[in-house]
């Protein structure tokens, strides 16, 4: 299920469900419609998507406005290639010293003279935390494609 016109079949009218996912992408429905919207959005994947399509559709049509002078400058500073260049420097820096930084410490820590709970305990910590870092990565993956912000430049 889309939001295509082409989809509609013959009479070009939208489907019952189009129309839900249309009032639920734009706040239309009250507190009992959207729970029971909710509660079909996780067990029908399409609908989902249906959703996150409408919600990329108004988004779309907000942008379409001309330009704010402050578009013109964001275009402007990404085209310079100073702009660009620093701020890749900066990515690979951040990214080099946090990598670094880990990487110490895990050696450190494993180096360490720290009595062995406290020893486990930290290990968990920072396992947990690595743990829970790859789950968000790969949840946030995962939604990536019903995101309506996704297509949204500035």
């Amino acid at each position: 299920m889309t939001p295509h016109a082409t989809d509609h079949g013959a009479d070009n009218q939208p489907s019952a469900d189009e129309l839900m996912a249309m009032a639920y992408a734009d706040g239309e429905l009250s507190a009992q419609q959207c729970e029971a919207f909710e509660q079909r959005l996780s067990a029908e994947p399409d609908l989902g998507r249906a959703v996150a399509e409408y919600r990329a559709l108004e988004i779309m049509t907000r942008h379409m406005a001309p330009p704010e002078p402050a578009d013109h400058e964001w275009e402007r500073l990404s085209g310079e290639i100073g702009q660009r260049a620093g701020l890749g420097m900066g990515q690979l820096l951040m990214v080099l010293g946090g990598v670094g930084l880990l990487a110490l410490g895990a050696v450190e820590w494993a180096q360490s003279d720290m009595d062995p709970v406290p020893k486990a305990l930290t290990g968990a910590l920072g396992l947990g935390a690595f743990v829970l870092l790859i789950l968000v990565a790969r949840a946030r993956l995962r939604a990536l494609p019903l995101d309506p912000y996704r297509k949204v430049k500035r």
